[in-house]
């Protein structure tokens, strides 16, 4: 089985060594990893191209669901689950803060935060389409592959 690994993670130092653990589990429980921004490619048509062809090859997706510069999850990783789920491919997400959308943003008693967006009370800790848009969401990169290691 190949499996994806979507999210900002790239972004931060020790990514190589976030890889090199991700092999190794691989190696100890019997799947591939892909991951993104392995092998040198610099511009962003070339690294574009080779993500879409990494979830291509994948039988799914794990997403790292965390906020990145912000409160919401990495762009580029929620387009990259919306694009694993239209090749309809399995996709798992994981997420540290559980709570629902209200519980984290606190908007005043009518919804709104200070920039006039109202806040969706669904009991989700993601926007309805990212929360529906994953088959499971993990609490952590750990409990991500365990739930993808049943599909092994």
């Amino acid at each position: 089985m190949k499996i994806y690994f979507a999210g900002p993670d790239v972004f931060y130092p020790g990514y190589e060594t976030l890889v090199q653990t991700i092999n190794a589990l691989g190696s100890q429980y019997g799947f591939e990893p892909l991951c993104p921004g392995v092998g040198g490619l610099t511009t962003p048509e070339s690294i574009f191209a080779r993500n879409l062809q990494l979830i291509e090859k994948a039988d799914g997706l794990i997403a790292n669901l965390n906020p990145f510069r912000g409160q919401e999850p990495d762009s580029g990783t929620v387009f990259e689950v919306g694009y694993a789920r239209a090749l309809g491919k399995w996709v798992i997400g994981y997420l540290t803060d559980r709570r629902d959308l209200l519980a984290k943003l606190e908007p005043d008693p009518h919804q709104l935060l200070p920039d006039g967006s109202m806040v969706e009370d669904f009991g989700f800790p993601l926007n309805l389409m990212l929360a529906l848009g994953v088959e499971r969401l993990a609490s952590s990169l750990t409990e991500a592959i365990n739930l993808a290691r049943q599909k092994i």
